[in-house]
């Protein structure tokens, strides 16, 4: 049976509008660090928020309680833009032809546990069989505990799971355990997949 392990941000739904300024305003309220929505888009997307936060706050006189500060005010001000989080498109039609096709679908995300309210209020949350974020305790992409975790429980094979996501992060995530994996990127990039797509709608076509 295929399985199809979901990365949530800029895959399922755009976020990256509440994620961006969120990023923008504690910077700015916590350290005085003033930066231009495009470069926060550009540098998170090149691994994630927490790495980009944390490469920033470094030289702090300690490191990572200015990263807990950074989140604990990122946390209050991304919320404020959840109402404003839209579905990619196609992807409600992607999801309905997989769960046609009987695969089962998971969605993995370094969100909070903020994840299953959107879902829910996107409409989407049926479509799963199980939801997996770091709050739960797990270790980050692209470790593999969370794809270890769902292999263990679901028995899902290597050659029958996918990967689909917008970041190098999640092709990485999904090679450490062999699996497929599918980028959604409309750019030209640097780092491996085995297949991009710049609409959702493509995947029928390959899974």
């Amino acid at each position: 049976m295929k399985s199809i392990v979901w990365d949530f941000d800029d895959t399922i739904a755009n976020s990256y509008l509440g994620i961006v300024a969120a990023t923008q305003e504690s910077l700015r309220e916590n350290f005085d660090i003033s930066l231009s929505k495009d470069t926060i888009f550009k540098e998170a997307k090149k691994t994630s928020v927490r790495d980009f936060a944390a490469g920033l706050l470094k030289d702090q006189e300690d490191p990572k309680k200015a990263v807990a500060d950074f989140y604990k005010t990122y946390h209050l001000n991304e919320k404020k833009y959840h109402d404003k989080i839209t579905l990619v498109p196609h992807i409600k039609d992607v999801l309905e032809y997989c769960d046609n096709e009987h695969a089962m679908q998971f969605i993995v995300t370094h969100r909070d546990q903020s994840i299953f309210d959107l879902a829910k209020s996107l409409g989407i949350e049926h479509y799963f069989k199980e939801i997996i974020s770091v709050a739960d305790g797990h270790k980050r992409k692209p470790n593999p505990e969370m794809l270890h975790y769902l292999m263990d429980k679901y028995d899902l094979k290597k050659d029958d799971l996918w990967v689909v996501g917008d970041r190098e992060i999640d092709m990485k995530f999904g090679k450490t355990v062999g699996a497929n994996t599918i980028l959604l990127n409309t750019d030209e990039v640097d780092f491996a997949y085995d297949y991009r797509v710049s609409d959702l709608i493509e995947i029928e076509k390959i899974i």
